[in-house]
C-alpha cells in the first residue's frame, strides 16, 4: 500500500513537502510521514511536461521532410515521447506511480495542469482500474491551505475530462502547426519569399487581430469638424459649457448656418442660467484582478509585457504571497473574504494606511460564490512579508504585489463620495451644459495616487437659477482621430473579447459571455510567440507587424478559420464543452482533420493568386542574414551556424535543421562557449545559478542528439550577492 502525489515541479513539490510533518529529500521524489497518510506516502514530481508529443518522422520517415506532397500529417493515433534531458526523472516518476495503490494529482489546479499529470500517467503505463485517484485542488501554496487541500481532496477521476480537452486543444494545435507551417512556407517559397512561416490555431488569428487595426490606422484619413463651445462670466466666476445635444459640423458654413437659426452669434452676447442641479455620487473600488486584467493594467501601469507579469505573478504565487493567477474571474467567494477580512490590519500596517474600514460586509461587486467555478480572483494570501523581505523582491513583483494588495484593500474602504454639479445655461435658442466635480469623501482612491493620474476637480462657480450671464461662444476646429494601436494590456483585453476590443470595466461584464480565443494560462506566451518568430515587435509599448507578419496575413486572407478572431473562439468554446463533458474529442480534432485537408487543397492556389510585390521580406531575410555573424561551423553539414535570438541554426535552413541552445540552465552562454562546443570541445560555463540564488561553475559538452550534457561541477561555489 503506498501513496503517491504528483507535483508539476520541484518547487511545488517542495512547498508540499514542508507542509508535512516530515519529508526526506530523495533523487527526485521525497518520503513523507504525517497523520494526514498513515501509509507510505511519496511526494514525486514533474519539470512540467514530461512528456510531448512525437515530432512528424515519429511517424513516418518522409514526414520528417517538408513537402507538399507529403502532407497532411495526420498520425492513426498520437505517441508521446520523452525528451532525452528528462528520461531520468521521468524513469523515477513511472517507477513509483507504478507500485502506488493511490495516485494522488496534485499539479496546477487547472486544465493544463491535469494535461500534465495524465500524460505522464498514462506514458508510465500507471492507470490501473485497481487504483484509486484523488486530486489536490487549492488556491494557494501556503501551508495551512496545502493540508486543507490533502485533508479534503476531490475524487481524481472527476478531472478527466479537462485533461480530454486540453489534449484535444495540445493535438489540435500540433496538428495545424505540423500541416499549416510547412504549406505556408513551402507555398510562399515558390513566389519567392524565404523563411519559415509557422501558423498557430490562436496565434495565427491574435497576428490578424494586429494587422487589421495596423491597416485601420495605416488608412486612417483625418477628417476635420466643428463643435460650438462657450465661456459663461457669472457675478461669482467664469466657467466653460458645452453645446447640448452635443453636435458636429462638416464645416464653418453649417455652424454660422445652424446659430443664425438659433438667433445665436460668434462671439460676445446674453445668456441666463436656466438649471443648476447638484447631486452627491459616489463609485465604488476597482474589481478583483483576473489573470488578464492584471495583465492589461499592469502593462497599461508599468509597461510590462503579458508574459514577464505572468512569470511574476507565478513567482509571488510560489513565494506564498499571491493566490494562484491563472484565474478567468475577478470575484471572490464567502470564504475568502472572512480571512481577507481577519487579516485587514496586517495589510493595512504594510501599506502604512490608518483608514477606516467600515465596508465589512461582503457585495456581489466583489463576492459571488456562484461565479467562482475553479478559481477565484487573485488576490493576498494570509502571509504579508516582512519590509525586508519585500524590498528584495524584483521591481516587477514589488509593482505588481502593491496593486493587488490595494485593490484587496480598497474594498474594504469607504466609497470615493464627490458632488457633482450640473448647470444649463440658455444663450438664445442654444443650450450649453457644464459639468463639475468635487470629491467630499477620497475613500478608496487615496490609495492610488499613484497608480491614478490625478483627476482635476472641475470646481464652478456659486450660480443660482435666472441668473444673467455673459456668454462668448466659439467654434472650435478638430479632427477625427485614428483608432491605437495594440499594446500587449489592450491585446489581452481583445484577445478575452475575441476581437471586440473594451477597456471600460462595465462593458467587459456585458461581453463576458463572449467566447475569447487562448486561454487565461496561455494567452501571454502566444503573444511572446508571434514577437519570437519575427512576426510583431514592440515599439513604445506599442505592437506593430513586421514585413514577415504582413506577408503572413496577407497570405491567410482568404482562410477565415485562421484569421478569424470570432471563429477560433467558436473552436475554444467547443474545447471547454470537453471539459464540461457536453463535446467529444474525437470530433473536434476530426473537424480539424477535415480543415487541414480543405487548406491543402485551396492554399497553393490561394498564395499564387497574390501579388507579394509590396513586401520586402526577401530582401529583409538577406540584409538580416548578410549582418549575422558566423559563429562556427554547423556539425552536421558544415555551413554556419548564426545566431536565432533563442538559439543557433545553421546558415542552411531549411535544408539542415541543426540547432544548438544558447543557454545551460538558463545560463546564456558566451560566443567562445558556442565556438567551443561547435568543435566538439568541453567548454566552460560560469555562474550558473540555483534555486538559492548561489552560483556554480559547471563543464559542459554536446552529445550526438545536440543536447548539453554536464561533464562536471565547480566545486568552487561563488555565493550571490
Amino acid at each position: 500500500m503506498s501513496i503517491v502525489i504528483l507535483a508539476e515541479k520541484p518547487s511545488q513539490a517542495l512547498a508540499y513537502a514542508g507542509a508535512f510533518q516530515s519529508s526526506v529529500k530523495k533523487d527526485g521524489y521525497f518520503a513523507i510521514k504525517d497523520d494526514l497518510f498513515p501509509e507510505e506516502t511519496f511526494i514525486t514530481f514533474g519539470f512540467g511536461h514530461l512528456v510531448e508529443l512525437a515530432p512528424p518522422g515519429h511517424y513516418e520517415d518522409k514526414w520528417g521532410k517538408w513537402n507538399l506532397a507529403n502532407l497532411p500529417v495526420f498520425p492513426a493515433k498520437y505517441d508521446f515521447v520523452v525528451p532525452k534531458d528528462k528520461k531520468k526523472q521521468f524513469r523515477i516518476v513511472a517507477d513509483l506511480l507504478k507500485v502506488a495503490t493511490t495516485i494522488i494529482v496534485a499539479t496546477d489546479s487547472d486544465r493544463e495542469g491535469e494535461n500534465i499529470a495524465w500524460s505522464i500517467i498514462i506514458k508510465a503505463n500507471a492507470y490501473k482500474k485497481n487504483k484509486s485517484y484523488k486530486r489536490l485542488w487549492i488556491n494557494s501554496l501556503e501551508k495551512e491551505s496545502i493540508r486543507q487541500g490533502f485533508a479534503e481532496l476531490k475524487e481524481g477521476l472527476d478531472y478527466i475530462p479537462y485533461y480530454q480537452e486540453a489534449r484535444a486543444r495540445q493535438i489540435s494545435d500540433w496538428l495545424i502547426g505540423m500541416n499549416g507551417s510547412p504549406l505556408y512556407s513551402l507555398a510562399l517559397q515558390k513566389k519567392g519569399i524565404q523563411g519559415v512561416f509557422s501558423l498557430g490555431r490562436v496565434q495565427t488569428p491574435t497576428l490578424y487581430l494586429i494587422y487589421k487595426r495596423q491597416l485601420e490606422i495605416e488608412n486612417f484619413k483625418k477628417t476635420p469638424y466643428f463643435e460650438v463651445e462657450s465661456d459663461f462670466k457669472a457675478v461669482e466666476g467664469i466657467y466653460k459649457g458645452q453645446l447640448s445635444p452635443a453636435n458636429k459640423f462638416k464645416d464653418s458654413g453649417e455652424v454660422l448656418s445652424f446659430l443664425a437659426k438659433n438667433q445665436a452669434i460668434v462671439g460676445v452676447q446674453n445668456g441666463q442660467i436656466v438649471k443648476v442641479d447638484k447631486r452627491e455620487k459616489k463609485t465604488n473600488s476597482p474589481m478583483l484582478y483576473s489573470l488578464s486584467s492584471l495583465q492589461s493594467k499592469v502593462n497599461q501601469l508599468y509597461k510590462a509585457s503579458a508574459s514577464n507579469t505572468l512569470k511574476a505573478v507565478q513567482s509571488l504565487y510560489e513565494a506564498k504571497l499571491l493566490t494562484y493567477p491563472r484565474t478567468d474571474t475577478p470575484y471572490i467567494t464567502n470564504n475568502e473574504f472572512t480571512y481577507l477580512k481577519d487579516k485587514l490590519p496586517m495589510y493595512k500596517t504594510f501599506l502604512g494606511i490608518d483608514d477606516e474600514t467600515p465596508q465589512t460586509q461582503p457585495r456581489r461587486r466583489y463576492v459571488d460564490d456562484k461565479k467562482v467555478q475553479e478559481h477565484h480572483a487573485i488576490i493576498l494570501t494570509k502571509q504579508v512579508p516582512s519590509k525586508e523581505r519585500f524590498n528584495k523582491l524584483p521591481t516587477l513583483q514589488q509593482q505588481i504585489y502593491l496593486l493587488i494588495a490595494k485593490t484587496t484593500v480598497a474594498m474594504f474602504l469607504p466609497d470615493y463620495q464627490y458632488l457633482e454639479t450640473v448647470i444649463e445655461t440658455k444663450v438664445a435658442g442654444l443650450l450649453f451644459k457644464s459639468k463639475g466635480q468635487v470629491p467630499i469623501v477620497q475613500g478608496w482612491k487615496g490609495l492610488f495616487s499613484k497608480e491614478d493620474k490625478k483627476e482635476k476637480s472641475v470646481l464652478l462657480p456659486q450660480v443660482a437659477v435666472g441668473e444673467e450671464v455673459l456668454a462668448n461662444i466659439r467654434v472650435e476646429e478638430k479632427e477625427t482621430q485614428p483608432p491605437k494601436p495594440f499594446t500587449e494590456g489592450t491585446l489581452i483585453t481583445a484577445m478575452k473579447t475575441a476581437g471586440k476590443t473594451v477597456d471600460d470595466e462595465k462593458a467587459q461584464e456585458l461581453l463576458k459571455e463572449i467566447e475569447g480565443i487562448g486561454t487565461e494560462a496561455t494567452r501571454a506566451s502566444i503573444i511572446e510567440t508571434i514577437k519570437n518568430r519575427g512576426y510583431v515587435e514592440a515599439q513604445k509599448n506599442n505592437l506593430l507587424v513586421t514585413e514577415k507578419g504582413k506577408v503572413l496575413c496577407v497570405a491567410i486572407e482568404s482562410e477565415p478559420l485562421l484569421a478569424s478572431a470570432e471563429m477560433t473562439a467558436k473552436w475554444e468554446t467547443y474545447l471547454k464543452k470537453i471539459g464540461r463533458k457536453e463535446g467529444d474529442a474525437d470530433v473536434f480534432l476530426a473537424n480539424i482533420q477535415k480543415f487541414i485537408s480543405h487548406l491543402i487543397e485551396a492554399v497553393p492556389n490561394q498564395i499564387d493568386q497574390v501579388d507579394f510585390s509590396a513586401y520586402e521580406v526577401k530582401e529583409e531575410y538577406k540584409s538580416r542574414k548578410s549582418k549575422r555573424t558566423v559563429v562556427g561551423k554547423c556539425p552536421k553539414c558544415g555551413g554556419g551556424m548564426v545566431s536565432k535570438g533563442e538559439f543557433y541554426g545553421c546558415s542552411s535552413y531549411p535544408k539542415c535543421k541543426y540547432t544548438l541552445t544558447n543557454n545551460f540552465r538558463k545560463k546564456k552562454l558566451t560566443k567562445k562557449n558556442i565556438k567551443e562546443l561547435l568543435e566538439g570541445k568541453e567548454t566552460l560555463v560560469t555562474g550558473v545559478k540555483k534555486p538559492d540564488k548561489s552560483t556554480y561553475n559547471a563543464m559542459v559538452k554536446v552529445n550526438d542528439k545536440g543536447y548539453l550534457d554536464a561533464v562536471s561541477f565547480s566545486t568552487n561555489v561563488v555565493t550571490a550577492d
